[in-house]
Formats: structure tokens, sequence, C-alpha cells
């Protein structure tokens, strides 16, 4: 294949991932959105039943028909997000692949400028090539800010 069939294949790849991923989003996000509802309306409507209880039993019953109901809903709704929260990560990576791919290009523009030795331009290369075999690097965790205490003196 050449260069030209290689960028349509990659571009048409590209854009069915931004489909399934915006389509999993979308979806998930739906679904937490009825979960969650669903939930608060048979909570609503199972407090209604214990308040209108001919029996104390009966609304016990009601109760905590609710409140399971309720729990339920909101574990379902809890995994729908993270799903969601799952595809907008991969969206994420779908968006920062072209900055990926400008900074391999400004690299190689870098390289192909500069008045480099065959020995350099090869090393550079080589580095370059291992880089994006890697992939990117997930960002690094924030550190946790240590203060130093002062001789002598005592915390509050």
């Amino acid at each position: 294949m050449g260069l030209p069939e290689l960028w349509e294949a990659t571009h048409a790849r590209l854009g069915l991932y931004h489909q399934i991923a915006t389509g999993q989003a979308k979806t998930s996000f739906r679904n937490a959105q009825i979960a969650t509802v669903a939930g608060f309306l048979l909570l609503i409507l199972f407090a209604c039943i214990a308040l209108w209880a001919s029996t104390t039993a009966v609304a016990i019953v009601a109760g905590g028909l609710g409140a399971v109901s309720a729990a339920l809903a909101g574990y379902v709704a809890k995994t729908f997000i993270r799903s969601q929260e799952a595809a907008a990560t991969h969206l994420r990576s779908y968006f920062d692949q072209p900055l990926e791919l400008s900074r391999y290009l400004a690299a190689e523009r870098l390289v192909a400028d500069g008045d480099l030795t065959q020995e350099q331009r090869g090393e550079i290369l080589s580095a370059l090539v291992q880089a994006m075999v890697a992939g990117p690097q997930p960002p690094a965790p924030p550190q946790s800010v240590v203060v130093a205490s002062v001789p002598g003196q005592q915390g509050a």
C-alpha cells in the first residue's frame, strides 16, 4: 500500500474508533440517568406507600423496599457512570493522537534540518522510534508536598 492509501485507511479507522467511543459514552450516560431517575421514582413511590399504609408492617416493608431499590439504582447508575468515564478517557486519547504525531513530526524535522553526523542522526532516530513504539506515557501522579520542620520548633 502506498502512503495515500495508508493515510485513508488510518483515518477511516480513527473515524470508526471515534464513533464507537462517543456512542458508548452517550449510551452509558443515558443509562446512568435512567437508572438514577428510576431509583428516585421508586424511592418516592415506596415512601408514599409507607406513609399511607394501613398497618405498621406494610409501612416497614414499603420503606425497606424503597431503600433497597434506591441503593440498587444508585449502584447501577454508578456502574454506567464509570463506563462513561472510561469512554471519555478513550476519547481523550483519540484527541491526543494528533498532538503526539505533531511532536514526532517536529522531532523528525529538527533531525533532518540539523547539522548532524550520520551516527548522531542514527542515535536520535533510534530513540525517536523507541519512543513511538512505547507510546505515550501516562502523566505522573501529583507529588505530595512535604513541609520540612525547623529544628527547635514544634508543629501547630
